[in-house]
């Protein structure tokens, strides 16, 4: 399982990221159950997604191991999402729908709890049956990339203040609908996630 932690940003930047993403990102809560509920602002704004790309590639630069290749990224390959967690919620294990590489940016770390959660099953979240080496606390600026598609993720409650994380989702192919025995590419600069 690709599980893989690195530094994207100073404490700083992610102040500066999560104030542009609350005033630019356009609301999609998603609501589960009452404490399986999370605040998300997708982002499509292109200046802003262009200075996360420019991010990305500086840090995965030297990585060996990710299935695409970095220098191939786009605006039309990324897609990215401001998410909130607070008073106990927390967000079910789940896999992305579609994404080669996802990764998670912490932004904030006033909050208490709120540990990533990843495994190879599928487990209901409750603290009594939680392998703890299955969590990982991810500290402000720092963000955790997996295969999205194939590993199951989730988050802890969060159980005082408010934890805050960009979501970037990267898709190399191009969206493909199929219709009775024809694909049709869809080229949408809209998160599809």
């Amino acid at each position: 399982m690709l599980k893989d932690i690195q530094t994207f940003f100073t404490k700083e930047e992610c102040d500066d990221i999560a104030s542009i993403c609350e005033k630019i990102g356009f609301s999609a809560q998603t609501t589960v159950s009452v404490k399986n509920k999370w605040d998300n602002r997708r982002i499509h704004n292109d200046e802003f997604k262009e200075r996360i790309l420019s991010r990305y590639k500086e840090v995965f630069a030297n990585h060996k191991n990710l299935p695409f290749d970095i220098n191939e990224l786009t605006l039309d390959t990324i897609y990215i999402t401001l998410s909130r967690y607070f008073d106990g919620r927390f967000l079910e294990m789940h896999r992305d729908t579609i994404s080669d590489l996802t990764t998670v940016i912490v932004l904030t770390d006033d909050f208490a709890d709120g540990r990533f959660l990843l495994s190879d099953t599928n487990i209901k979240i409750e603290y009594d049956n939680i392998d703890e080496s299955l969590l990982t606390k991810i500290n402000k600026g720092d963000g955790i990339s997996f295969d999205g598609h194939q590993v199951w993720h989730g988050v802890m409650p969060v159980t005082k203040g408010i934890r805050k994380s960009l979501n970037i989702w990267i898709k190399m192919e191009k969206f493909k609908l199929q219709i009775g025995d024809k694909d049709i590419e869809i080229k949408n600069k809209k998160s599809f996630l």
